[in-house]
Order: C-alpha cells, then structure tokens, then sequence
C-alpha cells in the first residue's frame, strides 16, 4: 500500500507538469497568434499611411499645376505693361523734343507759338529732364512749317513788296 500511497502523489505531479506544460504551450501558441495579429495591423497601417502619402504627394502636384495655371494671366499682364511703360516713354521723350522744338522755332522766328506744356504727372512717370533721354521708336519726321513762318525766317531781300517768295 506504500507504493500505491507513494505513486498517487508522483501521479498528481506528472498531471500538476503536463497541465503546466500544456499552459506554457497554450500561451506560446496564443503570444504567436496575438504577435502575427500585431504585425499584420502594423504592416496594415504602413500600408494606410504610404497610400495617403501617395493621395496628398498627386494632389500637390495638381495644386501646384493649378497655381501655376492661375498666374501665368498675371505673369502675361506684367510683360505686357513692362511693354506698354516703354513705349510711353519713348513717346513722352519724344513730345517733349518736340515742345523743345516748336519753342526753339518759334523764338528763331520771332512768333510766339502756344506750345502746351507736357503735365507734370506725365514728366514724372515716363521720364522728363532729369532722367536720361530714352531714344524715339524711329526719328521724328522734318517739320512742316506753315508758309508765314518760312516767309519770316527768309532775309527780306528775298522777298517781294507782297511778301510772297521770289
């Protein structure tokens, strides 16, 4: 009977360690289960977050075609006034030669000319005496007189007791 006493406890351990190796080998089993599950969500949210990446990098690349699109109007504007300044000035330089001119001509011919000044605004936006002389488009065409003022600028032995030109 002292074996049968003495086998019941050996008996209780080999079921107390083949119930704790079977719990050991449960929880392997389940920390393997739960660790593929944690790196499949893992990987899942990489794949998540590089397709978002990939959305927002298209749609800045749209945005920044967009942008462009939307000043190239403002760009050509800019050109086009850049064109249109220049070109005012060469005509302010060019009246201004011209008033310069008419009031030369008029003081050679003794007849005073009501020449209008260029406005002051004019001067001070396309250019005046203080800035340097922008060069006219194509050279001024000579000047047309009226016949009383070529007839005063001849010497009067030229010219008959009428005053017309011999």
């Amino acid at each position: 009977m002292v074996a049968t006493a003495a086998a019941a406890p050996q008996g209780a351990r080999r079921a107390a360690v083949a119930t704790e190796e079977e719990r050991r080998r449960k929880r392997m089993t389940s920390n393997r289960l739960s660790a593929r599950k944690s790196r499949m969500k893992r990987q899942q949210h990489v794949d998540d977050l590089t397709a978002e990446a990939e959305r927002l990098r298209r749609e800045n690349e749209a945005m920044r075609a967009g942008a462009g699109e939307a000043l190239r109007p403002g760009r050509a504007l800019e050109q086009e006034n850049r064109v249109l300044a220049a070109h005012a000035r060469q005509l302010c330089a060019a009246l201004l030669l011209r008033n310069s001119q008419l009031r030369l001509l008029g003081g050679v011919a003794g007849v005073p000319l009501d020449v209008p000044g260029v406005p002051d605004h004019l001067v001070q936006l396309y250019g005046g005496p203080h800035q340097m002389p922008v060069t006219p488009l194509a050279p001024p065409p000579p000047l047309q007189l009226p016949l009383e003022i070529q007839m005063l600028l001849q010497p009067a032995d030229v010219m008959d007791a009428v005053g017309v030109l011999v």
